[in-house]
C-alpha cells in the first residue's frame, strides 16, 4: 500500500468554476481515457499511466468562508515514494496543466506547480494504510497471483487459541513504541481529555483485547439509546436541508453529471462537517488516538476489525472549522456505513459528535446516521484506482497464502 499522502485544497477563480466542473465530470466520466478521440486534445489527468498512485480523486467543495457562491478544489492521492517526485508526477500526468490546474487561485505555470501544492496542503490529524509498506507494483502483482491462484482460501478469520496468542503477542511487541506515543498525546492534549477521548473510542471495541482490558480497568461501557425511534427524516426525497444555521450541507445538485458510485469494486468518501467550536479540542485528542490505533496497534488489512478499508484520513481544516473525511473502501456505501456501526459504534459517536448535525441518539440511529452522512458527503468528481479489482481481503488472503511476498521488490 502507499508510503504516503498528499491532500490539497485549492480555491477556484470564480470565472473558471463551472469550466473546470464540466472538465473534472468528464475526466471522472473517462478516468482511463478509453472515450478521448484521436486528434481532438482536451483536458485530462492520466491516472493509470502512474507507477506509484494508488488512489486519487478530485472534488469540487463549497467555499463559503470566501462566498455563498465560491467552491474550491480538493486534490487527494495515496502513493509510493517521495512527495517531490510524486508532484513531478502528478504535473506531467496532465495533458494541459493550465486549463485544470490553472483554474486554481495562486496556480501560476508548471514550473511553480510544486510550490502551489506545498501552499495548499493540507497534514492529517489521522491516516490509517491498510498494508503500510507494499507498493504498487506489489500489489498489482499479488492481485494479479490471488486471482490466478487454483488454492482454496485461506483462513482469513482464524479464531485458533495459537492465532489469538500470536495477535496478541504481535500487540505486545508493539506496546513500547506505543506507549512512547500515548506519552506524546498526554503532553499536547493532557491527561483528562486523553482518557476521555480513550473512553469514546473504545465503548464498543471489547473483541479487541486491549480495548477490553481498557474498558474493565476504567469502568468503560456504551450506552443504551435514549430511544428506539429515528429522528431520519420521512420524506427521503427533498434535499438536504441545515441542522442549524452553523450547519452546512451538499445539495442534490452538486451530484448531478459526476461519475456514479460502484462502477469498480472500491468506492470512495468525501465529507465535510462543520466542527462546534466548544468541541474541537475534544475531537484533536479524539482523532490522535485513532491515528495511534492506525499506525501502531491496526493488523495487516484491518483496522480493529474493518477488513474493507484500504486508506481514510481524517483532517481538520479551515484552521480548525470543519473536518474532512477521505475513505477509499470496498464494496457498497450501504455496506461499509452499516460496518462501520457495527463494529466502531463508540468511535463514530466520539468523531461526529462534534460536528453540527450529528443525529442526537448518535450513530446507533443508523438511519439518520446515513442521513447526515448523505447530506455532508461531497461527490468526487473524479475518482481513480490503480487496482479497481482488488478488495482488502482478497489481498489479505493473498498474503497468508505468500508471508514473504512484502520483501520482494
Amino acid at each position: 500500500m502507499p508510503s504516503n499522502g498528499l491532500i490539497v485544497i485549492a480555491g477556484v477563480k470564480p470565472d473558471c468554476q463551472e469550466r473546470l466542473r464540466a472538465m473534472l465530470n468528464q475526466i471522472g466520466n473517462d478516468v482511463n481515457g478509453k472515450r478521448l478521440a484521436g486528434g481532438v486534445r482536451q483536458p485530462h489527468i492520466d491516472f493509470p499511466s502512474s507507477r506509484t498512485i494508488h488512489f486519487a480523486r478530485l472534488v469540487l467543495l463549497d467555499d463559503p468562508d470566501r462566498g455563498p457562491d465560491q467552491v474550491r478544489l480538493l486534490l487527494v492521492t495515496d502513493y509510493d515514494g517521495t512527495w517531490r517526485n510524486h508532484v513531478r508526477e502528478l504535473i506531467s500526468l496532465t495533458t494541459d496543466p493550465d486549463a485544470i490546474w490553472g483554474c486554481c487561485a495562486g496556480y501560476s505555470g508548471r514550473e511553480a506547480f510544486p510550490e502551489f501544492i506545498r501552499k495548499n496542503m493540507v497534514k492529517p490529524q489521522a491516516y490509517y494504510i491498510s498494508f503500510r509498506g507494499l507498493t504498487l507494483k506489489q500489489i498489482r502483482a499479488l492481485n494479479k497471483a490471488q486471482a490466478e491462484s487454483t488454492a482454496p482460501p485461506a483462513d482469513i478469520t482464524s479464531t485458533s487459541l495459537t492465532a489469538s496468542a500470536t495477535r496478541v503477542l504481535d500487540d505486545v511487541m508493539r506496546l513500547p513504541v506505543t506507549s512512547l506515543d500515548v506519552l506524546g498525546i498526554l503532553v499536547r492534549r493532557g491527561p483528562i481529555r486523553t482518557l476521555l477521548a480513550a473512553r469514546r473510542v473504545n465503548a464498543t471495541l471489547d473483541r479487541v483485547w486491549w480495548a477490553w482490558l481498557f474498558n474493565r480497568l476504567t469502568l468503560n461501557s456504551f450506552p443504551p439509546p435514549a430511544t428506539r425511534y429515528s429522528s431520519a427524516p420521512v420524506d427521503t426525497v427533498a434535499d438536504c436541508a441545515p441542522a442549524t444555521t452553523e450547519d452546512e450541507v451538499v445539495s442534490k445538485t452538486d451530484w448531478y453529471g459526476v461519475p456514479v458510485e460502484d462502477l469498480v469494486s472500491q468506492n470512495q468518501l468525501t465529507l465535510v462537517t462543520v466542527v462546534r467550536p466548544a468541541k474541537l479540542q475534544q475531537l484533536q485528542a479524539v482523532l490522535e488516538v485513532i491515528d495511534l490505533y492506525a499506525r501502531r496497534l491496526a493488523e495487516e488489512g484491518s483496522l480493529v476489525g474493518i477488513s474493507t478499508i484500504h486508506t481514510v484520513r481524517w483532517a481538520i481544516i479551515d484552521g480548525g472549522k470543519r473536518l474532512l473525511l477521505v475513505s477509499n473502501y470496498d464494496g457498497t456505501w450501504e455496506n461499509y456505513i452499516d460496518e462501520f456501526a457495527e463494529l466502531i459504534l463508540s468511535g463514530l459517536d466520539a468523531i461526529w459528535e462534534s460536528s453540527y448535525g450529528f443525529p442526537e441518539v448518535g450513530a446507533q440511529d443508523v438511519a439518520a446516521f446515513k442521513h447526515f452522512l448523505r447530506c455532508h458527503q461531497a461527490p468526487a468528481n473524479v475518482f481513480y484506482s490503480a487496482y479497481p479489482t482488488a478488495t482488502v481481503q482478497n489481498l489479505v488472503d493473498a498474503l497468508k497464502r505468500m508471508p514473504d511476498w512484502s520483501t520482494k521488490p
